[in-house]
């Protein structure tokens, strides 16, 4: 193989020069223009897990009681209930009714209340007329009448009042829902003068989201490019040391974006870390080849034949250090998350375009170059200090250092049980995000911001028409009234109770007495000329009901825990005549966060299958391959412990540093490795000393360059995309440590013959 490599080599380095160059630039211009048109996700489609059972459920969920994802706005104001504030409630709700994509507006100006008169239930507004002299007292005797309302339209201190915006079904086009957003906030700046507002709402969640994706990546991406000039800077202090890496980094994510949005996918949370992921990754190999040419010793007229055999040296190493990378991330695709399959995927594949463009155009460019002169040759005096110290305390000391490397790893395993998957949109944010800022507001002034919601059927599909069945409806809204983060309960009962108070004629709100009673009031419900709530919680045949169990702001942990308990508490009550199924964009997001973990280990298992076959293939050493494990284990264990010991929660962003992790961090540990098994000659101490002092240079450099790239991730919008870049470029440095460390001790105490290590 070296000699088919070699002769490629100088095939490339002499007449395929321009030919591959020529065919480099036009893959790059038309790539390129497919990059230039990438764009971000204005929903949440690709965070869902694809299972068809639940899907369904959602769909028919959305056919039958229409967009589940209610923008939710508050108006505060010291003197609320006074004819001034509430003229601007009615100004705001009717204005908001006017904006295109909304289907109604529910406030306590449109409200409606049933009262009692001597034809049974009379329809009335819920506020007086402002011209009442008596308004104060009859508003407040209105609101006390219906306490269906307060949480939902008016908190308990009477200063803020809730608006809630439904929305039209934009499954078709969820660009409408952030062009309506940025209208009613528009309003809301309009108004900001008369009153205090906040808005939130799974839709503005989702907005935002991608608002804050693509400030991301016009912050983030220039921000890697920079922290990549500078470390290339410092370390090789040549121009061509800072220019050809970014080339070539460059290069590497033009084709992968490229070959991103040919593939008909946009930017979502999890992909918006495909871009800088990308470009620190393609660093690597770049940083191997240029460090190898600096090192070359010879007259520059046998420059092209020394920098063959420079690439050469390096090809197989690199090529197994890009493929186990690639096959680390592509553990990821078993996810049951496309977010985190597409960026497994696309990361595997912009890792292998690195490798081809870093073994092709880097070598070409440093062809045209003079060989660099001796000083640049003895590289950094600190750095070649540095790495003699650790090759003289590995030999000197390597029971210690395994001891040492073991207590630490026994102290991060006590932080691994207080690891918990947990996932909250909002709490992904930083405290100050306006998003953050006013969900926490309304959360905490009405009756919460995330609902939970159940269809309730019969097995037969009859209708819900029987006063047990409405009896059973109470009994689970008085369960689920008792579960500590829920805060409110709405459902046909909401309606049927303001009913059966006016029509006879009691504050009481107990359901009608028998089946007849119920059946007549049913009818009139079915004869109102407003069928709006009606149709929000029961369908016209009466055959499926809504139920909406509203939360406060809580993480996937709690809601899944909620969900559980009302579906095992609710099943039993209801029986085996009933079907009850939870479903909605909430118990969605919920739902695909208690799957994190399993495929966390998952990927995880698959990482380390995938990369020990890799590495086993290169070394055909069991030993040696088995010895490569502990460096790269012990880090990652370090890295979740801390997670463990932080309280930094798995979410679908930091669930994937495991896998990510193992098949990057174990690159070094090939290049040790590889350098080790060529100089080996009986002697372990030797060839680690040797090994230490030589690799290890290009080693530091490539860590420290792909930590810092990683560590400009803590910049982003989002707290997982912050840890996960924090705790990457930490475990990066980690192994970094145990490559020089502790892999050495794990050689010199387990070959300390002069007998080759087979």
């Amino acid at each position: 193989m070296s000699v088919l490599v070699q002769k490629y080599l100088f095939w490339l380095l002499t007449s395929g020069r321009y030919p591959v160059l020529g065919c480099i630039l036009l893959i790059t211009v038309v790539l390129a223009l497919f990059a230039a048109e990438v764009s971000v996700e204005q929903g949440t489609r690709s965070m869902s897990a694809h299972q068809p059972g639940q899907l369904a459920d959602h769909e028919r969920f959305l056919d039958l009681f229409g967009n589940d994802e209610d923008l939710l706005l508050t108006i505060t104001h010291p003197q609320l209930l006074t004819p001034a504030v509430l003229d601007l409630l009615a100004e705001v709700t009717r204005r908001l009714s006017d904006l295109e994509g909304v289907r109604r507006v529910f406030s306590l100006s449109n409200a409606r209340q049933l009262v009692s008169s001597k034809y049974g239930a009379e329809i009335r507004p819920l506020l007086p007329s402002s011209d009442n002299a008596d308004f104060a007292r009859v508003l407040l005797a209105a609101l006390s009448a219906n306490p269906e309302y307060e949480g939902l339209l008016i908190s308990t201190d009477r200063k803020t009042a809730g608006l809630v915006i439904s929305l039209k079904d934009q499954r078709g086009d969820p660009a409408q829902r952030s062009r309506l957003i940025g209208e009613v906030r528009e309003l809301m700046a309009n108004l900001g003068d008369r009153a205090e507002f906040h808005l939130t709402g799974v839709g503005v969640q989702q907005s935002d989201v991608a608002g804050y994706i693509q400030r991301d990546q016009r912050v983030i991406l220039p921000m890697v490019a920079i922290a990549l000039m500078v470390m290339l800077a410092v370390i090789f202090r040549r121009l061509s040391g800072i220019l050809l890496p970014l080339l070539a980094t460059g290069i590497s994510l033009i084709w992968t974006m490229g070959l991103y949005v040919l593939g008909g996918f946009e930017l979502n949370t999890i992909t918006s870390l495909l871009s800088p992921v990308v470009m620190v990754l393609a660093i690597s190999n770049c940083v191997h080849i240029y460090n190898g040419w600096l090192h070359l010793d010879g007259a520059d007229d046998h420059r092209i034949a020394l920098l063959v055999d420079k690439v050469d040296e390096l090809f197989v190493p690199c090529l197994f250090t890009a493929l186990t990378t690639a096959l680390g991330l592509v553990s990821l695709t078993i996810s049951s998350v496309p977010a985190v399959r597409q960026f497994g995927l696309f990361a595997a594949v912009g890792v292998m375009i690195s490798f081809l463009v870093s073994l092709t155009l880097v070598p070409i460019v440093l062809s045209y170059l003079p060989l660099p002169g001796r000083r640049y040759r003895d590289g950094l005096g600190l750095l070649r200090w540095t790495l003699q110290a650790i090759a003289g305390l590995t030999v000197r000391h390597p029971l210690a250092i395994m001891l040492v490397a073991l207590l630490l790893l026994g102290m991060a395993l006590t932080g691994l049980p207080r690891l918990e998957n947990n996932t909250a949109l909002v709490a992904f944010l930083h405290t100050d995000a306006p998003l953050a800022v006013d969900t926490r507001y309304i959360d905490e002034h009405l009756a919460g911001v995330n609902a939970l919601e159940f269809i309730l059927e019969k097995q037969d599909g009859s209708p819900l028409a029987e006063l047990d069945d409405y009896t059973k409806l109470v009994a689970f809204e008085a369960l689920a009234q008792h579960q500590q983060p829920v805060t409110s309960v709405f459902s046909i009962l909401s309606l049927l109770r303001q009913l059966h108070r006016a029509e006879s004629g009691s504050q009481s709100s107990e359901l009608p007495a028998d089946d007849d009673e119920l059946h007549y009031e049913l009818d009139l419900l079915g004869m109102a000329e407003d069928q709006y709530m009606q149709s929000r919680f029961l369908t016209p045949d009466l055959q499926t009901a809504r139920i909406s169990v509203w939360l406060h702001d809580v993480g996937s942990r709690s809601a899944a825990a909620v969900t559980d308990k009302l579906l095992e508490q609710g099943r039993a009550l209801f029986g085996s005549d009933y079907r009850l199924t939870p479903t909605g964009s909430f118990y969605q997001m919920n739902h695909d966060s208690n799957r994190l973990v399993a495929d966390m280990v998952k990927s995880f298992s698959l990482s380390i299958g995938l990369v020990l076959l890799s590495i086993l293939v290169l070394l055909r050493s069991l030993r040696l391959t088995l010895l490569a494990m502990i460096p790269n284990v012990i880090p990652i264990l370090w890295a979740l412990g801390l997670m463990g010991f932080c309280g930094i929660d798995l979410s679908t962003g930091t669930a994937m540093i495991g896998a990510v992790v193992f098949g990057l961090a174990v690159d070094d540990t090939i290049h040790y490795l590889v350098h080790y098994r060529r100089i080996y000659a009986g002697v372990a101490r030797e060839a680690v000393t040797t090994t230490t002092t030589r690799t290890g240079r290009a080693l530091m450099i490539a860590s420290l360059v792909l930590a810092v790239g990683f560590w400009v991730g803590c910049f982003s919008s989002f707290k997982p995309t912050v840890y996960f870049s924090l705790l990457v470029g930490g475990t990066l440095l980690g192994a970094l440590i145990c490559d020089l460390l502790v892999l050495p001790a794990c050689l010199i105490l387990n070959c300390p013959s002069r007998k080759g290590v087979r």
